[in-house]
């Protein structure tokens, strides 16, 4: 079964972010590997145009799925 995909605002055709909270790199095409923060919550880094970018995970999954239920997300 395909899993639903969305491009991220703002990194369009550089990575993807999926109705679970995987982010997918486009360029590598490999999933990014999600760091932990001391609070547990979990981060990323995008890069664009030499820049590195860091964001929550939580974040870019609300912000591409906003009619899904915060439950849904997994976040792995």
């Amino acid at each position: 079964m395909e899993e639903i995909s969305v491009d991220i605002e703002g990194f369009e055709g550089l990575y993807v972010i999926t109705a679970s909270g995987r982010i997918y790199s486009k360029n590598k095409k490999d999933y990014k590997r999600l760091y932990e923060n001391p609070y547990g919550f979990k981060h990323v880094h995008l890069f664009k145009n030499g820049k590195k970018y860091l964001f929550l995970t939580f974040d870019l999954w609300e912000k591409a799925f906003p009619h899904l239920l915060r439950t849904d997300y997994k976040g792995m």
